[in-house]
């Protein structure tokens, strides 16, 4: 899947993101955190993931961009219940 963050593509597959999730512990879910995506047990917030797929710091893109780049590569995104 290719898509544009603050105007530079990115060239992602879903398998590239189940590389890093294998290799990045998830942080806690708090604060402002509210969406999720699971593996292998684990509950990693959306922007962390595409943070590190991607290496931009997470001011760089919305949480919405996060969950539309994560569910075009197949993955669940779950809401936590606060």
């Amino acid at each position: 899947m290719i898509f544009t963050l603050k105007g530079k593509k990115y060239k992602i597959e879903r398998v590239d993101v189940i590389e890093k999730l294998k290799s990045m512990e998830p942080e806690d879910l708090m604060g402002r955190t509210k969406y999720y995506i699971e593996f292998e047990g684990k509950k990693y917030p959306i922007k962390q993931v595409i943070a590190e797929v991607t290496g931009l710091p997470r001011i760089a893109f919305t949480a919405m961009d996060a969950y539309r780049i994560l569910t075009k590569l197949g993955f669940e995104i779950k809401e936590l219940n606060k």
